[in-house]
């Protein structure tokens, strides 16, 4: 990984803090590890659900397979309470550069790996034509489809949504899917795909008819309806500040403060735990879908029996090489957001090799989340 590096020296608009030096920091696989892992030591989990919801038919028709590929992440201090430092520092990662072709290849195969594993599993899969030839199928994509390679964002920050290359992505229905999956944290700025038929937060509001297709579709074929959704994580972005009060004059009439502010990244290719599962919706399902918190980023419950990734799969820390950037609010402090910014900018230096390591990890989690659904 390479970095370029400088040592910003900007004076702040009270005239007394100052920045000290940009810091590039591994955090070091076991820190992301614990701030990642859900507290469940299984693999994988049922949500709300078990393999016994599936036990009217072994056939299964795929309807989605969509990969959220984080384009970034980002971190800020907490100025909040009485002791708290009032000068804040964020860090971000981006990466903005994302190759549609090359993450259409990776979801392609993803999707082909999909259709052999649950065949392996001992499910029968309906053949794609027959699903796309379904007017059930045609009345969810006139309710619910989205463009493909659409930029959004969740609870972390920006994503690339991305489908496999013959099927139509479509909106899932808001009140199954929790508070994650939104554009709360946008980072990367103009990162939005609403203008070109891309997803966006109100679609979802408008998609309630979608379990009840689903259920229909599920009737149509015989067949439990399956969704696969994976989330490519980037990696973690960490910032601090310190701060030191000097005092001034002999009578110690006035003080001045010092503030550092750091920026640490750690960039790491993997499959994100929780958000990351198997949806079957199934012909004896709920037509009006299922309930999730809207309270908290709570696992998806898009289908009647859901299998969710409950450990993050973690890969290679050497596929990017990074150029940084730093600034200040200015010199009347009238800027918006933190008083100091560090940004990274990822540049993929191995696409081969980040094309490999996601499908492996993506047929990683599918053996996991299979496994508790076998036939």
């Amino acid at each position: 990984m390479t970095t370029s590096m400088n040592r910003p020296h900007h004076r702040l608009a009270n005239g007394l803090a100052r920045v000290g030096l940009l810091v590039l920091t591994c955090l070091g696989a076991n820190a992301l590890i614990q701030a990642a892992a859900p507290a469940s030591s299984a693999s994988a989990v049922f949500t709300d659900s078990s393999a016994a919801g599936l036990a009217g038919t072994k056939r299964v028709a795929i309807t989605s397979v969509l990969v959220s590929f984080q384009a970034s992440t980002s971190n800020r201090t907490d100025t909040n309470g009485i002791l708290a430092n009032k000068s804040d520092t964020e860090a971000k990662m981006v990466w903005p550069t994302m190759d549609p072709a090359e993450l259409g290849a990776i979801t392609d195969e993803i999707y082909a790996q999909l259709r052999t594993d649950l065949a392996a599993h001992g499910f029968e899969v309906v053949p794609e034509a027959t699903v796309l030839a379904s007017p059930t199928y045609q009345q969810i994509v006139k309710l619910a489809a989205f463009s493909n390679f659409s930029k959004y964002g969740n609870m972390e920050g920006d994503v690339m949504l991305v489908e496999a290359s013959s099927l139509k992505p479509y909106v899932p229905f808001s009140l199954e899917v929790g508070t994650f999956p939104y554009p709360f944290k946008g980072v990367i700025k103009g990162w939005s795909s609403k203008d070109t038929g891309g997803l966006t937060a109100n679609s979802t509001y408008y998609t309630a008819d979608l379990p009840k297709l689903e259920v229909a579709l599920a009737k149509e074929l015989n067949a439990h309806v399956v969704k696969a959704t994976y989330l490519v994580t980037l990696g973690s972005a960490k910032a601090g500040t310190s701060g030191r009060m000097f005092r001034a004059g002999s009578a110690h009439s006035g003080s001045s403060v010092t503030n550092t502010h750091t920026a640490e990244i750690f960039p790491q290719v993997g499959i994100r735990a929780t958000h990351t599962r198997i949806a079957f919706r199934t012909p004896t399902g709920k037509p009006k879908g299922q309930t999730t918190s809207r309270a908290k980023p709570v696992p998806a419950k898009d289908g009647d029996v859901v299998v969710t990734l409950a450990q993050p799969l973690l890969g290679a820390t050497d596929l990017f090489s990074f150029t940084s950037a730093s600034q200040g609010k200015g010199v009347w402090g009238l800027a918006p957001g933190a008083d100091m910014k560090f940004t990274f900018t990822a540049t993929l230096t191995d696409p081969k090799a980040y094309h490999d390591e996601v499908v492996a990890m993506a047929k990683a989690a599918q053996e996991d989340l299979l496994a508790l659904v076998q036939q």
